[in-house]
C-alpha cells in the first residue's frame, strides 16, 4: 500500500501545464491500483509505468525549456534549437523503444 501512495504522490506532482492531462494520470493510477488489487501487476510492472512517465516528463520539460530559450534569444539560434530538438526527440524515442 505504501508503494501505491508513493506512486500517487509522484504522479500528482508531475502534472504541470506542459505535462499530460489530469485524466491521463487518473486513468494510469486507476489502472495501477486495479492491477495491484487483482494481483496482475508486480513491482516490475509499476516500475515500467513510472519509468515511461519519467521519460516522457523529461522529454516534455526539455522541449519546454528549448521553447523558452528560443523566445529569449535572437533568431540565429533557431537552427541550434532545431538540432537540439531532433536530438532530444531521438533520445526519447530510443529510450521508449527499449
Amino acid at each position: 500500500m505504501k508503494k501505491v501512495l508513493i506512486i500517487l504522490i509522484f504522479l500528482s506532482c508531475c502534472t504541470t501545464p506542459q505535462s499530460r492531462s489530469n485524466e491521463y494520470y487518473e486513468a494510469v493510477i486507476g489502472h495501477i491500483v486495479q492491477n495491484i488489487i487483482s494481483g496482475d501487476c508486480n513491482a516490475k510492472c509499476i516500475n515500467s509505468i513510472v519509468s515511461s512517465d519519467l521519460k516522457y516528463a523529461t522529454y516534455n520539460q526539455a522541449i519546454f525549456v528549448l521553447d523558452g530559450v528560443n523566445k529569449k534569444l535572437p533568431n540565429i539560434f533557431k537552427g541550434i534549437k532545431r538540432e537540439l530538438s531532433i536530438q532530444i526527440e531521438g533520445k526519447y524515442k530510443k529510450s521508449v523503444m527499449k
